[in-house]
């Protein structure tokens, strides 16, 4: 289908989507119909639309991830979600107290549990690989002094697709709690969190939903969120944020316990307007189109590549890993004519957006 219009695009090519998905052209009228106009109509009513906004919000990623609206709490980033969650676990028992991740997992999750080693909490990496032995690796980890899992959907510096549904199950029946950071995945892959049996999932809106940053969001499993005491609180925690009373504090039901203080706004104003662009398109169109645009590019470059790359097993973006000569001579071509991209380490990323085309695609190859 043709998206003409309905982005800002750079001029040079894009494949940088898996950093900062581009804004849509919609995004500046909201939020003036969104965030300025009830402000400057209503000063300090304007909270009865910008929370109505917020909790469209909420529906928008409960259809993205197939739950409902109610159980999605707005969340300002990652780690602040992946330390509420850690910090709301019941009280630690000794012998459990192992937080797992794999070693390829984004560094800001290893970072919040390592922070929180101070509290009992243990860090420990699990080498995966990102492969076929995926699973075999998690289960020889996974154990009864493990608390938590942190699962990657989709890894960020590779494009691995890990296996959510096995590694979840591993941990409920070591009697650990999982949660899965699909920051990577959302807006790309089709997610159905109902499927994975995870205790969490949580995500943010900076790159294919083209949401930019600040709005993130955290899903519980209704069954368990009741059972869990979040630390980091606010007024809008509360049962009924507006009792006012400084000595009674009562859980909110549900995952909005997670909400915390005085919620920002304008992010949600950017990534409700992301959503509904994508979902406009379609993240079945969108994935179909991206994986008609990275199979040449994958083609093309398969010689040079240190790891082997297997579309059924990927992301959004391609995650060449290559020598460092050849890796010098693309980078440099790229450069030169001022592509968007990035790398890390001996490995070059370039993500195909719905908004990249097959003139994106022959200058790449080129």
């Amino acid at each position: 289908m043709s998206v003409n219009g309905l982005f800002h695009v750079p001029e040079k090519p894009y494949f940088l989507s898996h950093s900062v998905g581009c804004l849509p052209t919609s995004s500046e009228s909201k939020l003036a119909e969104n965030f300025l106009a009830p402000w400057k109509s209503s000063g300090g009513d304007a909270w009865g639309p910008w929370l109505g906004l917020i909790d469209d919000f909420c529906h928008g990623i409960g259809g993205l991830l197939g739950v409902k609206g109610k159980d999605i709490c707005p969340q300002t980033n990652l780690s602040s979600s992946f330390t509420k969650f850690l910090m709301s676990i019941p009280k630690i028992q000794p012998k459990r107290n192992k937080v797992l991740m794999d070693k390829h997992a984004f560094p800001s999750m290893g970072f919040v549990a390592k922070a929180l080693g101070e509290m009992g909490f243990e860090l420990q990496l699990v080498d995966t690989n990102n492969s076929e032995t995926e699973v075999q690796a998690w289960q020889s980890n996974i154990d009864a002094a493990t608390l938590c899992v942190l699962i990657t959907h989709v890894h960020s510096n590779t494009g691995y697709v890990s296996d959510i549904t096995k590694i979840a199950n591993l941990a409920r029946e070591n009697g650990a709690y999982s949660v899965v950071d699909i920051a990577q995945s959302v807006g790309i892959l089709p997610i159905n969190v109902q499927s994975w049996n995870a205790s969490c999932v949580i995500g943010s809106c900076v790159k294919w939903l083209c949401g930019g940053p600040g709005a993130g969001f955290m899903w519980i499993e209704p069954t368990i969120v009741d059972s869990l005491c979040p630390v980091d609180v606010g007024w809008f925690s509360h049962q009924d944020p507006f009792e006012m009373d400084i000595t009674h504090f009562q859980y909110a039901d549900g995952v909005k316990r997670f909400w915390g203080g005085t919620p920002s706004v304008v992010p949600y104003v950017f990534a409700n307007n992301g959503i509904r662009t994508i979902e406009h398109i379609g993240i079945d169109n969108i994935h179909a189109h991206n994986r008609e645009l990275l199979q040449p590019v994958l083609q093309a470059f398969e010689n040079q590549l240190i790891t082997p790359i297997d579309l059924n097993k990927n992301g959004g973006t391609l995650c060449l890993k290559m020598h460092q000569m050849a890796l010098s001579k693309i980078c440099s071509k790229l450069d030169a004519g001022g592509a968007y991209y990035d790398t890390r380490g001996d490995t070059i990323r370039l993500s195909m957006h719905i908004y990249n085309d097959e003139k994106d695609l022959d200058l790449l190859i080129s």
